[in-house]
């Protein structure tokens, strides 16, 4: 982490990241990256929460509803939920219906 709070680990692809972030678009590329890397595993530093407190309006303005990462940052700090992607049909799914089993039971699990 910088002293600005910026994660330049998130930025594996260059070499000079940018040292800060004042428009809504960077901000927006570096909410999806932590995102992107949460999804995967890498949870963000508290830091990265703390900086985030204050971007509401990006995460409204550039909302990313296929990331659970996205829906969990909403949550924490208590924005209003966002829409989210619907999920994704497995092989099995789509043979189900084919075959007029109905939807899978358990799908409203996950």
């Amino acid at each position: 982490m910088t002293p600005r709070g910026i994660d330049y680990s998130v930025y594996p692809d260059m070499d000079e990241p940018p040292a800060e972030l004042v428009e809504p678009a960077d901000r927006a590329d570096y909410v999806h990256r932590v995102c992107a890397s949460w999804d995967f595993g890498i949870v963000p530093d508290r830091e990265t929460f703390d900086l985030f407190r204050g971007w509401r309006e990006v995460f409204d303005l550039y909302p990313i509803t296929t990331s659970p990462a996205y829906h969990a940052f909403r949550s924490w700090f208590g924005w209003p939920v966002a829409e989210k992607a619907p999920l994704l049909d497995t092989q099995a799914e789509r043979l189900d219906r084919r075959e007029r089993r109905g939807p899978d039971p358990c799908r409203g699990m996950v």
